[in-house]
Order: structure tokens, then sequence, then C-alpha cells
């Protein structure tokens, strides 16, 4: 029962990768804003979830408002789904239109650190369009993406090769030692970490409340010395994203931090240049994501002992 369950998911997603590939670019971006409309206001899947993010991130603005700010995000990653339907059948020429580095200034960190010979964790969001983000930087560098089996093993191998045919190299986000050794070639990880981490997270400030973050991308920085390049993708009109960069390097931490306090340091710092583009533009992240469903511990020393044990699990 289980494979026939999952070969009726692979054909629907079959036919819904042929038929976005034969769509006009203009037509696609007004059906995936119509699903996402629809899914917001007929469907509600995960609207209360959206509202009440929302609500608490931004507790200055109406109610009006945020109805409008949620139905927009719906609505983005309606288009977003589409877009990433259209990828099988886009060119080389095509994505590198579609998603361009918005100027020199963010796209010379990357060059710098590659010409430099040093790796890079990189990271974005749930944020805008990550999948085009992807293609783009897979073109231009030595980039390897961490990736998450699906439990539907014919939908998995679809994604498969569909990221195989754009150049994104994938590797399984836990195995560690696979982690260490892109980046100690020289490689460019990518990471997207801005999910709930569960009880084995670090909790730092995020739109106002502790939330429970992925410890992996600052302890592969101290157990490395790479930079953390960050990465988003800003919708444009007509379909175009524009990418802007920041980078982050963590060479001159006080000697004197704990392991403990090295992380929680790396992992505010990132976490505050999420936080300020989600702040910029909230209709690009996902907030239908229960991003704060685990409730931090109330004992700090347990917290400090979880961050040791993060880092050391990190293979040398």
């Amino acid at each position: 029962m289980r494979k026939l369950k999952h070969l009726f998911e692979y054909g629907g997603l079959w036919l819904l990768v042929q038929f976005a590939a034969t769509l006009p670019r203009k037509w696609l971006l007004a059906f995936g804003a119509g699903l996402g409309r629809f899914t917001f206001s007929v469907l509600r899947i995960r609207r209360s979830v959206a509202l009440d993010n929302l609500r608490r991130a931004f507790p200055e603005k109406t109610e009006s408002e945020l109805r409008g700010l949620a139905r927009r995000n719906y609505e983005n990653f309606g288009m977003m789904m589409l877009e990433y339907l259209r990828l099988p059948s886009m060119s080389r020429a095509e994505l590198a239109e579609l998603a361009p580095f918005r100027s020199a200034q963010d796209s010379a960190p990357w060059f710098a650190t590659m010409k430099a010979g040093t790796g890079a964790v990189c990271m974005t969001g749930h944020f805008g369009n990550w999948e085009y983000l992807g293609v783009m930087l897979a073109h231009q560098f030595p980039m390897v993406y961490l990736y998450q089996s699906q439990n539907n093993p014919y939908v998995d191998a679809l994604i498969r090769r569909t990221r195989a045919q754009v150049n994104m190299h994938s590797i399984p986000r836990q195995s560690l030692k696979e982690i260490l050794k892109a980046l100690r070639q020289k490689k460019f990880v990518a990471i997207l970490a801005d999910q709930d981490a569960g009880r084995n997270g670090l909790f730092v400030n995020f739109m106002g409340r502790p939330a429970s973050t992925a410890q992996g991308p600052a302890a592969f920085v101290l157990k490395t010395g790479a930079p953390i390049l960050f990465v988003f993708s800003l919708r444009q009109p007509g379909g175009k994203h524009l990418v802007e960069s920041e980078c982050l390097r963590f060479d001159d931490l006080p000697s004197h931090w704990s392991e403990a306090e090295k992380l929680h340091h790396i992992t505010q710092a990132w976490t505050d240049v999420l936080e300020k583009y989600v702040r910029r533009y909230p209709d690009h992240w996902f907030w239908m994501h229960r991003r704060w469903k685990t409730a931090p511990r109330e004992n700090r020393a347990a917290i400090q002992k979880a961050g040791s044990i993060a880092l050391n699990e990190v293979p040398e």
C-alpha cells in the first residue's frame, strides 16, 4: 500500500513538472500566486501558524496588515514552488538571467574566498527562491549542498536527478565527516539552518524570541576557520530575483571564551543577519513553519553542555 501511495505521489509530481515546463513564465507566476491565495484563503494550510508567528514578530501591525502580509507570503511561496518545478527544463543561460548578484559588492566575497582557496559555510534561509539561488551559485562556485532524503524514494530520486542536472551536488546533512571533508577540500558547503532545531539546538534570539537553532554551522566554522557567506534571493517584478550577500568572519574571537560561548556568538551573529532580511522583506520568509516550537531550557548549564557536546561530535 505504501509503495502504491508513493507511486501516486511521484506521478502527480511528474505531471506538475511537465505542466510547469509548458507554461510561459508570466502564466506560471500567475498560477503560482493564485495557488498561494487559494491555499491561504480556502485550504488554510498552516494559516493559523503563519498568522501567529507574524503577530508575535510584528506586534505593531494591525490585523489587516498582518493578513495582507501573510497572503503575499503564501503567494510568494506558491510562485516559488512552480518556479522550482520548472527547473529541469531551464537552460543555464536562463537561470543566470533570472538570479544574478545585485552588485559586484555582493559577489566580491564569494570570488575572493574562492581565489583565496579556502572553504566556506554558505547559508541562506527558507527565504525567497532559495532553489534558483542554489543553482546560480552552483554554476559559479565549488558548491556542495546538504540534503535531507525524502520519505518517498521515487520523489527523492526525482529531486536528486533535478539537482544533478543543474550541478547541485549533494551530501547527506547527517554526514559530519563528509561535510568537514568538503570544507577542507576548499569547497563551499551550503546549509539551510533556519528551522527549529529541537532539544539539541542552541537558543539564540530571533525576531524577539528565543529560538532553538542548529549549532552545526558555528561548529564547522570553529573546526575549519571558514567564513560564513550568507546570501538572499529577493523577488523582483516579472520573475527575476536579485541576490544579496554578506560575509561573516570569526578570526578574532577572544581566546578566553569557552567553546560554548564561541558557538553561541557565531550562531547569534548569523541569526541576526537572517533577522535583518526577514524584517526588511517579511513576505519572503517561510512563516508557516513552527520556528519557535521548542521552548528554551531554563537551565543555562544544560545549554552550555549541549554546545560543548555538539562541537566535540564534529570529527577532526
